[in-house]
């Protein structure tokens, strides 16, 4: 179940990545595939081949990617599930970033021979002030940040959990506010299209911050429900996790909606006077001007933000997201891997009962041991307060119809042993020979 949940989420993600890049193609703000064109370059045949050219191979690569993703969680190779998903988030990711690049050179080129270049210096001289959309104000997200922080009063088990998910929620409330650039959304002389734009963007922008927020709080009272007042439900877990995918739907539809948008109010620009960026953006998608101050700017199209990579700033979150795709990623699917092999098989050491996995060890004085009990079926978990829950290994601690319990063991593959210490801390255990582990306990 956890390799088809994975790779269906990675099918999504293909699907996703395809509709954006193939979205490129249009203009908007004079802008496709990350080049500027004047009104006649919008028309020019040579201009339309190639943005033809670049969305067949969006469409293949998506479909290519999307089949690899098929192949491999049919094939599920074992002991290579995570590294292998890894991997291929780090292939989709460099396929798409160098087929946009490859044709948007193929695009600068055209755009230099026909001489459509704007001098740099027109396009720095934009000074239209845009009327800022009023921001929501901090109590949507300080009422967010007390309900999901609301649970922690009622029940002490997972209060870390629900004090995190409050935390969250008004870390949504520092995106709105700081990680937005309140920039003119300037394409031409026309103030009335500059004032549009940058109010369609800003209040889509906020809006997924507030819808963001309030997620976190309806996850904080999912969790509360599914512990506390029906425990063994199973209904309330899967609603939160429907509540993330129906967030990352609502998102990427007003980022689409944005998109329309800025096609639609800029379709007959580029006559005359247009702003010509395209000498700041590396391959049409990496921001540099050591002339800007800003770390942090918005994005050409659509509602995001990025980074100036020629600001230190913007250069140590490169360096992050680089070796977070590239080092940790692949790091992680190597030890998820082993976790995936499930617990190692208890035994009797220097007078401790020992449980592990590839991740965690646990050694429990036998002199300390108040009850063992075989168990032939496992009791209701209803929870993951902190740990792994894979398909075959469940380690960590978790919220049972018993309370609060650490477990090691692999759900698939009984019996299991149920051991209480002196100071009434509860465990569930397993791998291995467990039977003989348990007599020799209860010798």
């Amino acid at each position: 179940m956890t390799t088809l949940i994975m790779w269906g989420m990675g099918f999504l993600v293909a699907v996703l990545l395809c509709a954006v890049g193939v979205n490129e193609a249009k203009f908007k703000k004079n802008i496709a595939v990350g080049v500027t064109f004047p009104r006649e370059g919008r028309e020019d045949a040579e201009v339309l081949r190639l943005l033809r050219g670049y969305k067949r191979e969006q469409i293949f690569l998506g479909l290519a990617m999307t089949a690899l993703a098929i192949l491999c969680a049919a094939l599920a190779w074992p002991g290579l599930d995570f590294l292998a998903y890894f991997l291929w988030i780090d292939l989709l990711v460099v396929t798409q970033f160098v087929c946009y690049a490859r044709w948007n050179g193929k695009l600068k080129a055209v755009k230099r021979a026909r001489g459509w270049t704007v001098p740099a210096v027109r396009a720095a001289s934009v000074t239209i002030a845009a009327e800022p959309e009023k921001q929501p104000g901090g109590r949507w997200f300080a009422a967010a940040a007390a309900v999901a922080a609301m649970p922690a009063a009622l029940g002490r088990e997972m209060w870390s959990i629900y004090l995190l998910d409050a935390a969250l929620a008004l870390g949504c409330w520092a995106g709105a506010k700081y990680l937005y650039r309140n920039r003119s959304e300037t394409v031409d002389e026309n103030d009335a299209v500059t004032q549009a734009l940058t109010r369609v963007r800003r209040r889509a922008w906020d809006r997924v911050w507030v819808l963001c927020a309030w997620t976190m709080a309806a996850v904080s009272v999912g969790i509360w429900l599914s512990t506390s007042l029906f425990p063994g439900s199973r209904g309330i877990p899967w609603l939160t996790a429907a509540l993330a995918i129906g967030v990352c739907a609502v998102a990427v539809a007003l980022e689409f909606r944005v998109r329309r948008v800025q096609e639609k109010l800029t379709a007959g620009s580029g006559e005359g006077f247009y702003v010509d960026e395209d000498d700041k953006w590396l391959w049409g998608q990496l921001y540099y001007d050591p002339n800007d101050s800003r770390v942090i700017i918005n994005a050409r199209t659509g509602i995001n933000s990025t980074v100036n990579l020629a600001r230190p700033g913007g250069k140590a979150f490169m360096v992050f997201a680089l070796a977070l795709l590239f080092v940790v990623l692949p790091v992680m699917g190597v030890w998820l891997d082993g976790m995936a092999a499930g617990p190692q098989p208890l035994k009797i050491e220097d007078g401790a009962l020992v449980a592990s996995s590839a991740g965690s060890r646990y050694e429990l004085p036998l002199d300390e041991i108040d009850e063992a009990e075989l168990l032939e079926a496992l009791p209701a978990i209803t929870a993951r307060t902190m740990g792994v829950g894979l398909d075959s290994l469940l380690q960590g601690k978790f919220q049972t119809e018993w309370g609060s319990a650490t477990l090691c063991l692999d759900p698939r593959q009984g019996p299991w042993l149920r051991v209480t210490m002196a100071d009434g801390t509860l465990y569930l255990l397993g791998g291995g020979d467990v039977e003989a582990v348990y007599e020799q306990i209860t010798k």
